[in-house]
């Protein structure tokens, strides 16, 4: 394969080429990943990597993970620590890792542990090797080869080889790989080779598109496969959902006697599928809490429904496999789905099946007129709603007739708002009073459900950071959810005091109108590498009226401003009748990715928002 075998002495800084150096926090100087397949219960992983960090912001880099349980084992793992010389600073064993549970106070995974090591206390730069070997009792999850997972970060050369027996099957995708990989075979296996070499750092763009866009990687399914003490074997999404509903899920649903009676007792007087289900999904949220445990950690089977029902407690698989068997006493289908959850979108891969795509489970409920889609881990969030951590994205759905991909509702950005109206007094100390009311709708109906039940020094607290300007005091402070038809809303109501706001030099007052909902700046890349991704978009829109003193007399306004381009709008608009000024303040943003060159029309836009949002509005006092 022509692999270059490393001694320490190349390990010195000066030994690497200039042009990996350019813009490099991080340098990785080898990786050799090695998976060889004896059999579907038996897999071998072997990585040797060597490591440079240049700098504190990259020490992250530098941690060794590894996770294991009854159906992973650590047969070997070391390394050493070189300093920028490349001279010896430190071997590295077993011993110097700390071995803790994956799940902290969650006895069912008790058996679920990592091992991690960091470097810590070193001059910059340093190298790290490691060596480590991780033995696999199933094969139905091959870890993926991203042989650059950083932007910042350069490599050398990075070489995955996967062994496998002539007969096996084997499904492969290559993403964004420019070579060509390599095939051998002998009389009783088969490899496949892929190398990479000489990769630049690339610089940290603000709003990057979405990492599996532009990385390497590649994904190894095998056809056959075997997954604690159960037999497999899938060629696209719908065996695969198949196997997982009839082996993990179908016979961790068998209902109690009591479970039974109760759900009878819930729905037997209701006719409505939906009234029913909400009404369940309620009485899962009081009945139960979640444990946070990642989609993998314990297996990929959720607790049986019997267990969470007398516990009264679950991660999410556990709980959505309850909710599902809730559902399917009372005869109303569902489906358990897998998703990739987290605030930055990503869909299950159309074109690959596999299990290790997902980090979460929500369910799916599908009527005759739409689908209720329940988020079954949070006690707060209404019936129906699912929020930015899952909306908008291809989920893996587990059905008896087979996997699907669905997608997941989608909260466009007329309606997910942010509208907040209010009414202040200005007076001639500089003093603002008054109250506003603020409706979160769509995707930003959950920007305060975490502080919703706080206690109210704990709210005032938290409210004092997100609306952070000086002096500011909260007298009242209330939540609520508000009728909506199209998606839940929740309403901020809030009154406030903020001492010596608008500051006054001689007879001259400055009133800055935008008091809460201000635009930041954006750094203006003139030559900008990769495309930029707008994830989400929204609308947000602010009606500001102050009534200022009879004194003041307006010296000077900003004009109106009035922007439309194809990233989004804006409006800034203000008026003074009477004693009153009224602020009009509305920016709508649109999702979507768009060429790089197109970065400099964005950042323009978004800085001339942040422009308008500094705006003053200048009085003149009278003299009495």
């Amino acid at each position: 394969m022509g692999i270059k075998v490393w001694g320490q002495a190349d390990f010195a800084i000066d030994h690497i080429p200039e042009h990996l150096r350019l813009r490099a926090n991080a340098i990785m100087r080898d990786r050799q990943y090695t998976i060889d397949m004896h059999a579907t219960n038996e897999v071998v992983l072997h990585v040797k990597e060597v490591l440079t960090i240049m700098n504190k912001s990259a020490l992250a880099y530098a941690r060794l993970a590894l996770f294991y349980d009854k159906n992973t084992v650590i047969k070997d793992i070391h390394g050493a620590l070189y300093d920028g010389q490349g001279q010896l600073m430190q071997k590295i064993s077993a011993k110097d890792f700390l071995d803790e549970s994956a799940v902290n106070n969650f006895s069912l995974f008790e058996d679920s542990r990592v091992k991690h090591f960091l470097p810590n206390g070193l001059e910059y730069p340093f190298t790290v090797m490691y060596d480590f070997e991780l033995k696999f009792k199933q094969n139905l999850i091959i870890p993926d080869w991203v042989p650059k997972p950083y932007r910042d970060m350069a490599v050398e050369q990075s070489s995955y080889q996967f062994i496998c027996g002539l007969e096996d099957k084997l499904h492969i995708k290559e993403s964004n790989y420019t070579g060509k990989r390599t095939e051998e075979r002998n009389q009783k296996q088969k490899s496949y080779t892929w190398m990479v070499k000489s990769l630049p750092a690339g610089r940290i763009e603000p709003l990057s598109p979405p990492p599996e866009s532009y990385q390497t990687r590649v994904k190894i399914a095998p056809e056959q496969f075997y997954y604690y003490r159960k037999k497999g074997g899938y060629t696209n999404w719908r065996e695969l959902g198949q196997w997982v509903y009839n082996d993990l899920i179908k016979e961790q649903q068998l209902p109690t006697p009591s479970m039974i009676s109760q759900v009878n007792g819930l729905v037997d007087n209701l006719t409505d599928n939906r009234e029913k289900i909400k009404v369940l999904y309620e009485y899962l949220q009081q009945k139960t809490r979640y444990v946070s445990v990642q989609i993998g950690i314990g297996g990929f089977q959720p607790m049986a429904a019997s267990e969470v029902d007398r516990l009264g407690y679950g991660d999410c698989k556990g709980l959505v496999n309850y909710m599902q068997t809730l559902l399917n006493i009372a005869e109303i289908p569902s489906y358990y789905c897998v998703v990739n959850a987290g605030s930055l979108k990503k869909d299950m891969e159309l074109d690959f099946a596999s299990m290790n795509q997902g980090n979460h489970v929500i369910l799916a409920v599908p009527l005759k007129q739409d689908t209720v889609w329940l988020e079954c881990t949070s006690q707060k969030i209404p019936f129906g709603f699912l929020g930015d951590f899952t909306d908008d994205r291809l989920v893996f759905a587990c059905t008896p007739h087979g996997g699907e991909l669905l997608r997941t509702p989608k909260y466009t950005p007329m309606a997910s708002t942010q509208q907040r109206k209010a009414i202040f007094s200005l007076n001639s100390e500089g003093d603002i009073h008054g109250a506003f009311s603020t409706r979160f709708k769509g995707a930003q109906y959950d920007n305060r459900l975490g502080i919703a039940d706080m206690p109210l020094n704990e709210q005032t607290k938290t409210l004092k950071q997100i609306y952070a300007i000086d002096n500011i005091d909260f007298t009242q402070v209330a939540y609520a959810d508000q009728p909506a038809e199209d998606t839940p809303c929740m309403q901020e109501d809030v009154a406030i005091n903020i001492r010596h706001y608008a500051p006054k030099n001689g007879q001259l007052i400055y009133l800055q109108p935008n008091l809460f909902n201000r635009q930041g700046s954006v750094p203006q890349l003139e030559k900008r590498e990769s495309p930029f991704y707008l994830n989400r978009g929204y609308t947000d829109e602010d009606i500001l009226t102050y009534t200022v003193p009879d004194q003041y007399v307006l010296r000077m306004k900003p004009a109106d401003v009035k922007l439309e381009t194809d990233f989004g709008d804006f409006v800034m608009e203000l008026t003074l009748t009477d004693r009153q000024l009224v602020y009009h303040r509305k920016l709508s943003l649109r999702e979507g990715q768009f060429p790089p060159e197109r970065y400099i029309d964005y950042a323009r836009f978004m800085n001339a928002v942040y422009q308008a949002d500094l705006t003053k509005v200048v009085f003149l006092e009278k003299e009495h």
